[in-house]
C-alpha cells in the first residue's frame, strides 16, 4: 500500500526543496553570498565574500560585519554595494553611471566610479575621498 503523505508534510518538503533551490542558485564562485548573482546576501559566518555581478540586470549586493567583501559591477548596470559594517571592502563600479557603495570607516576602495550617480560614502564620516576614478576612505 502506498504510503499518503499530509499537507504539512507535503509543505515542509516544498520549502525544504525551495531553500536548495535558492542556496544553489547563487554562482559565485565559493558560494558565499546567497540569493543569487545580482542579488545577494553575504553569509555571516564567512571570513569573506566576493561577487562579480552578470550582465543584463542591477547588482544590490549586502555584506556581513566583519568580513572582507569584494564586488565587481557589471558595466552599465545599476550597482549598489552596503559594505558599512565590513571589516575592508573593495568595489569595482565598471564605469557604470549609477553605482553607490556605502562603506566602513576605513578600509574601503571603489574603482572605476566615473560621473555623479557614483557616490561612496564612508561610514559616518561624509563622502569619500576621490582620485580621479578611484574613491577610498581612509
Amino acid at each position: 500500500m502506498a504510503r499518503r503523505w499530509s499537507p504539512l508534510a507535503l509543505a515542509m518538503a516544498s520549502t525544504v526543496i525551495a531553500m536548495a533551490a535558492l542556496v544553489s542558485a547563487c554562482s559565485t564562485s565559493n558560494g558565499d553570498c546567497v540569493g543569487g548573482t545580482n542579488n545577494c546576501v553575504c553569509v555571516a559566518t564567512e571570513p569573506s565574500c566576493s561577487d562579480d555581478c552578470a550582465d543584463g540586470e542591477a547588482c544590490r549586493v549586502q555584506c556581513a560585519a566583519g568580513q572582507a567583501c569584494d564586488v565587481g559591477c557589471a558595466p552599465g548596470q545599476l550597482c549598489h554595494v552596503e559594505c558599512s559594517t565590513a571589516a575592508q571592502c573593495d568595489v569595482d563600479c565598471a564605469a557604470t553611471a549609477d553605482c553607490h557603495v556605502t562603506c566602513p570607516a576605513s578600509g574601503c576602495t571603489v574603482t572605476n566610479c566615473v560621473g555623479a550617480d557614483c557616490v561612496v560614502s564612508c561610514g559616518n564620516l561624509g563622502e569619500a575621498t576621490r582620485s580621479g576614478t578611484t574613491a577610498t576612505c581612509p
